[in-house]
């Protein structure tokens, strides 16, 4: 194939990368290098601050000349060797089919042909949170937490975290009537607190998600009225109440408990690590099916359905406002316990195969847009919150997604917080 190259100014979308915007001003061939950046903002460092152009990018770039104006000029045409392939990262950032659709001249006239790509962050003080609920999960926790591992182990990059919103019926068993009946499974326990323990070991952060989701199998819905009066409770919990509140302290509580074996923490790391993940679990939160905010000077909740009017929808504010409060019985301070909702929402099918590249590039947007959306239902402009689930993960592919989101929103210029470094005050 022969190099080609060209000198424009155009905001284009990369097979390699999902979507950056580039200025070209040097000869593209397999195995170069290509400088880029974006107007007004320091260079992207995809690798060695620079960016590989693969074979794909460079059939997508012959499509891309086509379309605009002149073409390159032959002046600039080489029938020089491909140079040879630098080495790479171990890990690659995305795997793309080959099959990808190209752009082509049948498309659109050149003067209006539009690419549509996730903004640039403003500034490195726009922030993303990446949540995941109800875990510890067999199922996806332990593909999440090695994609992770990977990408913080591959790149120049920041260490990204993620903040895991942890419920305490996986200790009992994968569902959740198995804590409502007290019925528990010895070995979900020992599951439970193994992928806790690597998840706090690892720099994640964890928070509060309550103990049984309030969660009725039978109507596939959270019922905050009815299911506290059928949920089973230990005697050693019995003191704690039966409140919806008070199932977001046993929650915390059977967690908290799990974690205080001292010989899980070896090392002065992991002594701190620990002390860290006990202060976030019982100072955030995020109730079960319900996106409520609860945070000093802010009380809003977004999405019910009809079905989670009246008093349904009063029993939930009643439970952040009381969490707000701190003193609740057997909770080991009185400090706030902040309710936390979300932004934007991805869902995933655990039956279904999903293209890397286009899922990647749509949770990316989808979470962009929140930046500039002034409906969102969080409270802070600069910070989008994205809400997921621990058991969609339960394939390596879906996680490996995962992994690719968060390294896009980091080339973008995003910072990838954790939620006690949301801003609590405006």
């Amino acid at each position: 194939m022969s190099p080609i190259s060209h000198y424009w100014d155009i905001p284009i979308s990369c097979p390699d990368n999902c979507i950056l915007k580039f200025v070209w001003k040097k000869k593209v061939r397999r195995g170069s290098f290509l400088k880029c950046r974006d107007a007004g903002s320091p260079a992207l460092n995809m690798y060695q601050d620079q960016l590989i152009i693969s074979s794909t990018t460079e059939l997508w770039l012959e499509q891309m000349i086509k379309i605009l104006p002149d073409g390159p000029p032959d002046s600039e045409r080489s029938s020089d060797a491909d140079q040879r392939w630098p080495s790479a990262p171990d890990v690659p950032i995305t795997t793309v089919a080959m099959d990808i659709p190209l752009l082509n001249d049948t498309m659109a006239p050149p003067s209006k042909v539009k690419f549509s790509f996730p903004k640039f962050a403003k500034s490195a003080k726009e922030v993303v949170y990446m949540t995941v609920d109800d875990g510890p999960s067999p199922s996806g926790r332990l593909n999440l937490l090695n994609a992770m591992d990977q990408l913080n182990n591959s790149t120049s990059k920041e260490a990204a975290y993620v903040t895991f919103i942890e419920s305490g019926y996986n200790f009992c068993g994968q569902e959740t009537d198995a804590i409502v009946n007290l019925k528990c499974n010895p070995a979900a326990y020992d599951s439970a607190l193994q992928l806790l323990v690597w998840t706090i070991k690892a720099g994640h952060m964890i928070a509060a998600h309550s103990d049984s989701h309030f969660y009725d199998a039978r109507a596939g819905f959270c019922n905050y009225v009815t299911m506290p009066l059928v949920t089973k409770v230990e005697d050693k919990y019995a003191k704690c109440g039966k409140d919806t509140w008070s199932d977001m302290v046993r929650g915390a509580l059977r967690i908290d408990d799990a974690l205080a074996n001292e010989t899980l923490w070896e090392t002065d790391a992991d002594r701190a690590a620990h002390k860290r993940a006990v202060s976030t679990l019982w100072s955030y939160a995020r109730l079960p099916c319900t996106n409520v905010w609860r945070l000093p000077g802010v009380t809003s909740v977004t999405g019910l359905r009809k079905e989670d009017l009246g008093p349904e929808r009063d029993l939930r504010m009643l439970t952040a406002e009381k969490l707000f409060g701190g003193k609740l019985e057997c909770k080991p301070d009185t400090k706030p316990w902040f309710a936390i909702g979300w932004d934007a929402e991805w869902r995933l099918d655990a039956k279904a195969t999903y293209d890397a590249q286009k899922e990647k590039c749509k949770v990316a947007q989808d979470i962009v847009n929140q930046f500039d959306n002034k409906w969102k239902a969080g409270p802070r402009g600069d910070h989008v919150v994205l809400l997921t689930h621990d058991y969609f993960f339960a394939d390596v592919a879906k996680a490996s997604i995962f992994r690719d989101v968060v390294a896009e929103l980091q080339l973008l210029g995003y910072t990838i917080g954790t939620l006690d470094q949301y801003p609590l005050k405006q």
